[in-house]
């Protein structure tokens, strides 16, 4: 159902106020202009929203395919800023779009130009601090910063976005979703876990589970030596080489990784040699290190394994965060979270860290002052309530682990019992952390979850697309639902989709333990 956006106005004493409650609505007209809108857009300056303020409210024409709306800025005590778009042709939904990192910033709504043509009112938060910097300094001494950070943000900014829907349309929204990746998938388990009433279905791309661990990985992988960029490209290339066919097509693309076992020992360079594509044993062991699990001296897990990738490719935990000779992406990480969150110490040396000793502490931080990973007996609920999760993670991620999110996946469903049939994990192969690599790059999860909780149809396999740089497609593949990879059949065009069929894959990202 679409409608278009109608705001209460109640003129006095020279000024103009917006209630969500005061009186019938007054109805825009389709063939009304911008022009004539913008007026009722800069009305929800006056619009009540709980601990804050809007402060600014303009109305935005058309450019292109994109559509008209109507753009909300406001700020919620002590440092939430969060911004909504309100599109003239309304489809009475309410997508939530997460942060990424650190947050800091509130994320750019244009990237999801095409939800909002399809008449979703959008809105994202800085995740509760101000930092464009996009660090960590600001959460030093101040604990409702990283509370706000951990999750309470999520509800400050849709509990506003929805005053400002009300009052723009004169009706709450008939389906609220969230949408994020990485440290925003993260935030989608928590907005199920913490504020389920708010949401009917969440989406989590490579979610931030299992912190504590995933911050101990980034803190042991800071200290690794990395391989030179060609070298690594030598290791992918050559993995690649050994495991392309093994879903039935060498294409070059890894799609059944549980069965590859590449051992980079292979290119272990000639005694007193250390060639370009080679590896010396240092490089080699570092390599090794990223694949297999972090465990305490006890045998018990702390983080598992990386699945097969490059990792100074993406976002992997080799890449700089911004260029030759800077930080990787694992020590700006650790040297964020371990200095002023865990410890609330600007000195602290995050290659002091033992994690023998101090993952205690890390634990009790993370997870018992502040909850940042969604737990799973509250999601479960969400899912027993009849709500909806969909949980997506690139096979060649080597920031966050696959196998981690799998893992994590598994304990969810199991407490979730006869209802663990409201969730999905799908694996993409060949896709890095959020995206890149060389699998599918355009894929449309949001729609099937729209599908799913509001027509009741269920997602099996989605497919996805990869298109080039000027948006010529080049290929179509199944998405498949875990634990299965699609293999190719033996016949039909190898770049469409038809002629692949999502098989079982054994231990598909099973974790040993």
């Amino acid at each position: 159902m679409r409608s278009l956006p109608f705001v209460s106005l109640i003129v006095a004493a020279a000024c103009m106020t917006v209630t969500a409650q005061a009186g019938p609505p007054i109805a825009a007209s389709r063939h009304q202009t911008a022009a004539s809108l913008e007026p009722w857009c800069q009305a929800l300056t006056a619009v009540a929203v709980p601990h804050g303020a809007i402060t600014s409210a303009a109305f935005v024409p058309a450019q292109g395919a994109d559509p008209e709306y109507c753009r909300v800025l406001a700020t919620i005590e002590p440092e939430t800023d969060l911004e909504v778009r309100l599109p003239t042709l309304w489809a009475e939904r309410l997508l939530h779009l997460g942060g990424v990192a650190f947050d800091g910033f509130i994320p750019n709504l244009s990237a999801n130009a095409a939800e909002l043509r399809a008449g979703y009112a959008l809105t994202a938060s800085n995740g509760g601090h101000r930092d464009p910097t996009r660090g960590a300094t600001r959460f030093l001494d101040n604990p409702t910063l990283v509370e706000d950070y951990a999750h309470a943000a999520i509800e400050k900014t849709v509990r506003a976005a929805k005053a400002v829907i009300t009052a723009y349309y004169g009706r709450p929204a008939t389906y609220s979703y969230f949408s994020g990746c990485s440290n925003g998938g993260r935030e989608a388990l928590n907005a199920a876990a913490h504020y389920g009433d708010e949401y009917d279905g969440v989406i989590a791309g490579a979610p931030a589970v299992e912190l504590p661990g995933l911050v101990s990985r980034w803190t042991y992988a800071s200290r690794l030596t990395a391989p030179s960029p060609a070298k690594l490209a030598a290791v992918n290339q050559a993995q690649i080489a050994a495991c392309d066919t093994l879903d039935g097509l060498a294409d070059g693309n890894v799609s059944n990784p549980d069965a590859c076992h590449f051992d980079p020992a292979s290119l272990r360079c000639a005694p007193n040699e250390n060639g370009p594509t080679c590896l010396t044993d240092q490089e080699i062991e570092s390599v090794q290190t990223l694949r297999a699990d972090l465990t305490l001296e006890n045998g018990r897990l702390v983080y598992p394994r990386y699945g097969i990738g490059n990792p100074g490719t993406g976002l992997g935990v080799f890449m700089p965060v911004a260029g030759p000779g800077m930080p990787t992406f694992s020590s700006n990480l650790s040297r964020g979270f371990l200095p002023f969150v865990v410890y609330n110490d600007a000195t602290y040396n995050p290659a002091t860290y033992d994690v023998q000793f101090d993952l205690r502490t890390v634990v009790n931080v993370l997870e018992r002052t502040y909850d940042f990973s969604a737990n799973a007996n509250p999601l479960a609920r969400f899912l027993r309530s009849g709500k909806k999760v969909i949980v997506w993670q690139g096979t060649e991620d080597t920031l966050i682990s696959p196998v981690a999110t799998a893992t994590a996946y598994q304990r969810l469903t199991r407490r979730a019992g006869h209802d663990a049939d409201n969730a999905r994990l799908y694996t993409l192969p060949a896709v890095q952390h959020c995206g890149g690599g060389t699998g599918v790059n355009r894929f449309d999860f949001i729609a099937a979850l729209a599908k799913w909780v509001e027509d009741g149809r269920e997602p099996r396999t989605v497919i996805g697309s990869r298109s080039d740089a000027a948006g010529n497609p080049l290929f179509t593949r199944p998405i498949c639902e875990f634990p299965r990879y699609p293999r190719y059949d033996g016949r039909g065009n190898p770049n469409d989709a038809a002629s692949f069929t999502c098989v079982g894959s054994g231990r598909h990202f099973k974790n040993d333990d």
